[in-house]
This record gives structure tokens, sequence and C-alpha cells, in this order.
């Protein structure tokens, strides 16, 4: 049997995010830099966003994936929270091509890079 001295600190939790919009905003800047930007909701203004950006892949698909975290131990308002914000999608070593964004499994649309 191990036992520890201190607190245990627990485990966030996975949650969902409801996404209201989401569109691509490409900068016209050298180089050209792409990000999502997204509207929606989280369960309770105690959840925190999450994403996480995989790709290109082989067939130029970008996957985007978001969720929300909170402490199991965290009493919260049961009220939902706005969120509005951009995830930067890095392009470096990406050869021209069109690529295709996909948030939570849902196409949000294509872009040429470089634009």
């Amino acid at each position: 049997m191990l036992a520890a001295c201190g607190p245990i600190t627990p485990t966030p939790t996975g949650g969902p995010v409801y996404i209201n919009s989401s569109d691509l905003l490409i900068m016209e800047s050298y180089p050209v830099q792409v990000s999502l930007h997204i509207s929606g909701e989280l369960p309770t203004p105690c959840h925190e966003f999450r994403s996480q950006v995989a790709g290109p892949d082989e067939q130029n698909r970008i996957f985007v994936t978001s969720w929300s975290e909170i402490d199991p131990n965290t009493v919260c308002i049961q009220v939902l929270e706005p969120f509005d914000l951009s995830i930067p999608i890095p392009m470096e070593g990406s050869g021209e091509a069109s690529y295709t964004v996909y948030l939570n499994g849902e196409l949000v649309g294509e872009f040429r890079y470089p634009a």
C-alpha cells in the first residue's frame, strides 16, 4: 500500500462546448496566417475552453477538436458562459495546396495556402 502526504489534486474532467458559429480567418501577411474563429457557450462559467489542432494529413485535412474542462470538485452556478475566440492553425512547412478544416468532425471550410 502506498500513502502520500499532501493534498490530492483532482484531475479535470472533460465536458462539452456548444458551438454557435465557426469560420476561417485568413490574414494577408507573410507568411499567411490562418485561424479558426469560434463562438458559442461553455456549460458553466467554471468550465475552461480547450482545443487541439491536428494535421494537415495526407488529404490536406486539418482537424480541430474542442472541449471544456472543469475541476470535478468545483461548485459552480449552472448557467451557460459565452465565448468568442480564435484558434491559430499552424501552417509552417505546409506546401502550396487547398486545405479543409474540420471542427469536432464537422466541415468548417476550405482555404488555399499560401493564399
